[in-house]
Formats: structure tokens, sequence, C-alpha cells
């Protein structure tokens, strides 16, 4: 069944470099099936900054999902508005929402990532219900024994530590859909914690940041996610020394399909 390391708020640009060596030397041991990075690849999405990270994801040892965090974007400027994309799609040509399905799995990524109208806080991000109704479509077309799995920047669950930041907007409604759609999984980033949870059945697991200095009381860390017929284990990996190692883990039961 399925191994998934999670990767998330690498910020190039505020890299650090011993980290982006660990990482690629224990992604190599652990072997995953998929390497899944929700968003915030750079810091500001200059040039440089976006081919450092096209260079790191080119080492990785796996297939890679990658989808962008509102860091993604260019700055203040025309560009912002205009042709937010541009840079991303060049160095991505994958695009902003990708889909991957294999070795047990469909993981489909999500652009949370939302500029202007009624999105005014343009950090927080938001999942309209014609986007959600189409990520949904995408996982119900999967096999049955798949694991569903979802890729996103924005949280979809907070803890207390994170609340600050609020929810992505629409998360509540995009949930039960998704559920409805059989969603197993639902990863992202954004807070730069850790942490798991389960929310209408779907296991919704947030990683830290993977190798960056914009650290919140937390050491730099990813996730690695398992999954058999019957459970979906979430480990969280924790920078000591200059290596990641196991932190603590979350075993949730595997839920029955909602047909």
């Amino acid at each position: 069944m399925p191994r998934i390391l999670h990767l998330s708020d690498l910020h190039f640009g505020r890299e650090r470099a011993d980290l982006v060596h660990a990482v690629l030397r224990q992604a190599r041991h652990l072997a995953p099936d998929l390497i899944a990075i929700s968003g915030d690849l750079t810091q500001r999405a200059r040039r440089r900054e976006l081919a450092a990270a096209r260079r790191f994801v080119d080492a990785l040892p796996a297939p890679v999902l990658l989808v962008p965090g509102n860091h993604d974007i260019p700055g203040v400027t025309p560009r912002r508005l205009l042709t937010p994309w541009r840079r991303w799609r060049r160095v991505f040509p994958e695009g902003i929402e990708p889909v991957f399905q294999g070795a047990d799995a469909t993981v489909v990524g999500a652009n949370s990532v939302r500029l202007g109208g009624p999105y005014l806080d343009w950090s927080r991000g938001g999942l309209p219900a014609a986007q959600v109704e189409r990520l949904a479509q995408r996982l119900e077309a999967a096999p049955a024994t798949d694991l569903r799995v979802l890729v996103l920047h924005h949280p979809l669950l907070l803890t207390d530590a994170g609340r600050h930041r609020g929810l992505v907007a629409g998360a509540a409604p995009a949930l039960r859909r998704l559920a409805r759609a059989g969603l197993d999984v639902a990863l992202g980033g954004h807070v730069h914690l850790p942490y798991a949870g389960l929310v209408n059945g779907v296991v919704v697991a947030h990683a830290g940041t993977g190798v960056s200095d914009r650290l919140v009381g937390v050491a730099n860390g990813f996730n690695v996610i398992d999954a058999d017929r019957a459970h979906i284990l979430v480990q969280h990996w924790q920078a000591v020394d200059g290596r990641f190692v196991p932190e603590r883990e979350h075993r949730f039961p595997r839920r029955r399909r909602l047909d």
C-alpha cells in the first residue's frame, strides 16, 4: 500500500542548505511512492528561488506532486494580479492542479491561493464551490480501492497553536463534499506546524516548514503517510542536529467509502 512523503513550506530563498541535503538523503532512505509538496516552495517567487526549487524537485527520488502557496506568486506588483502564475508555470509546467495516480493511490492537487474578490486576506486562500466540485469528481473517478488524497496549501484543520491563521475560506463545505467523494487524506501546510486530526472521517495532516529558517517554535520537519486497508499512519519527522528523525505518530482507522 502507498507511502507518501509530505513536504511543505520549503521557502527557497530562506532555505538552509544542510537541511536541503538532509531531506534528500532521508527521502532516498524512506523510498516513498510519491512525494507531495503542499505549497510555498519559494519565499517571493523570484526567478532564482523558483530555479532552486526546481533543482530540489529534480533531485528527489520519487514522483513529485506539488501545488503552489501564497508565497509562490509575485510580490505586490501588477504581475500579482495580471500574470500571477506565469513564472510558476514556466518552471513547473505540471500546472497548479496536478493529479497523480499509481501505487494504489489517487492524489489530487488543489490551488487554494486566491487573489482579490471576496478573498481580501490573500494569505488565507479559498476553495470556491466550483473548484471543490471539480476536485470531488476527480476523486470519484479513482479506482475503488485507491487511497484518495488531496494536497493543498491552506489549512482545513487548525490546532490551538495555529488558530490565529484561520482556516481556508470554504473549508467546512469543501470537506463535506470531498468526504462524500471518498477522500481519505488531506495534506497541507501554511502554518509551519505539524499536526493531524480527523474531520468528517477525513485524515487532515499538516507539515511544518521543511528546510527554511522561518520557524514558529517548532523544528523543521515533514510527514510520512503510510496506509493499508485498515489504517492510515501519519508520522511527523523532525530535524535534530542536521538530520531528520521520527518525532511522533498518529494512527487513524481507514473509513469505509461513502457510496
